[in-house]
């Protein structure tokens, strides 16, 4: 096949895909179309790719349009003008998050592909084999995350006709529940909830409507360990692992006592198993040790009200600041569904404290999320969007491998051909 023939189809493929961006951005869009000077199209492309190239702000993606716009016309040929910062604002102030999310999750699903099914997996190596490396079960992150500049306290008291108090305004902070697919660095989708506490409220919501396969592994800090939660995650056919804490005292105290006189007795059998790992990064040495156990009767009646419970123990995190020898000790508690691998727990975990630890961090130093000042609508579509980049970013495959998400959005700037590459990815999973 010539050239000529080659770039014909390359073209002709993300045409198609446009056009599917476009009419899915429609459905969504609440304007009149005969009154409207700025497609919905328009202002996404602009908008992803103003995050894409490191702008912050309405201001600063009115500016890069502006200054953008022979770039803009490779995708909107027709460009004329470019929509000012009110128009961005205004627009994802009307768009229902909803509606975003839902068409997000689309985008979403097609971005996560047909990765390697669990039913591929050998479970013999996987239980008989603690050595073995194997890794086929896709790991999902749920966890909540509050957007501290999402709105403004201070103007909340002056500008509320009910007289909200300071501490009302605190109360009302954006704060979202999101589910993350870990390799990937991809968000399944994301719930808004008023307080933290009304997580366990959301999630049920959130799993019932997000791509979770058969063979998946959720995990979820304390708050979600819920009785219903595992039910939902059981009926998608897809496996647990959720931390203990004192919102289930009793068994949390129960996992706690038999796992230590397991270790201390230092009795042999068939369903206790132990595995130890050690990491050492930014002037520290982890050593983590978890000690499971698949035998659930042990725990008493209480095992019974968690389904499909297979597996318990505890995670000892035993942490040394090299430079000054100082020890932080660490103790969770745990409840799986997962076959007694400690090996794997361990893995599932690191990845799930790498998602609170890590990827909440990239949102908040490098996309500067909890420094936004935007109201209402606008800061959760905004996060969605955010989301959508930052999957894009960290699955590109960069010339060197090692690059960051912030070289990466440098690179976006001043290279057309790389921000055309990354907005071509974003574009091809309409």
């Amino acid at each position: 096949m010539d050239k000529i023939a080659k770039d014909f189809l390359i073209n002709d493929e993300l045409a198609r895909h446009m056009a599917s961006m476009s009419e899915a951005i429609d459905t969504i869009d609440p304007r009149e179309k005969n009154k409207v000077t700025y497609s919905g199209k328009l202002i996404m492309l602009v908008t992803l790719s103003g995050i894409f190239c490191d702008c912050q702000s309405w201001n600063d993606i009115a500016d890069f349009a502006r200054y953008k716009k022979d770039f803009l016309r490779r995708f909107i040929p027709d460009l004329e003008t470019t929509p000012s910062h009110d128009t961005l604002r205004r627009f994802f102030c009307i768009i229902k998050t909803e509606k975003l999310e839902s068409c997000y999750r689309e985008w979403a699903r097609n971005m996560r592909g047909d990765s390697p099914s669990i039913e591929d997996c050998d479970w013999s190596k996987v239980q008989i084999n603690e050595g073995n490396d194997l890794y086929t079960n896709r790991h999902i992150a749920i966890d909540g995350k509050t957007i501290r500049g999402a709105i403004n306290a201070d103007k909340l008291v002056q500008e509320s006709a009910d007289k909200t108090t300071k501490e009302q305004a605190s109360v009302a902070k954006l704060h979202l529940v999101s589910a993350f697919l870990s390799d990937m660095s991809l968000s399944l989708g994301q719930e808004r909830v008023s307080i933290k506490e009304n997580e366990i409220v959301a999630i049920p919501k959130l799993l019932d409507d997000i791509d979770i396969r058969q063979g998946d592994v959720v995990t979820i800090d304390a708050l979600g360990t819920q009785k219903k939660i595992v039910e939902k995650i059981v009926e998608k056919q897809a496996d647990y692992l959720l931390e203990v804490k004192d919102n289930h005292l009793k068994l949390r105290q129960n996992i706690e006592n038999d796992a230590e006189y397991l270790l201390i007795s230092g009795r042999k059998n068939d369903f206790i198993k132990k595995a130890e790992e050690t990491t050492e990064g930014h002037g520290f040495m982890v050593t983590r040790t978890c000690i499971s156990c698949s035998e659930p009767s042990r725990l008493g009646f209480c095992y019974r009200d968690w389904k499909n419970l297979r597996t318990y123990g505890i995670i000892k995190t035993e942490k040394i600041n090299i430079a000054t020898g100082e020890i932080q000790n660490e103790k969770h508690c745990f409840i799986s569904s997962l076959v007694n691998n400690p090996k794997l727990i361990l893995k599932y975990k690191r990845k799930h404290w790498a998602v609170e630890n890590g990827l909440h961090w990239q949102l908040d130093v490098t996309f500067n999320e909890d420094d936004g000042r935007k109201m209402m609508n606008s800061a959760q579509n905004f996060s969605t969007l955010t989301k959508m980049a930052l999957t894009i970013l960290k699955n590109y495959q960069d010339e060197d491998k090692k690059t960051s998400v912030n070289r990466k959005r440098k690179k976006a700037g001043w290279s057309d051909e790389y921000l055309t590459n990354l907005i071509d990815t974003f574009i091809k999973a309409f």
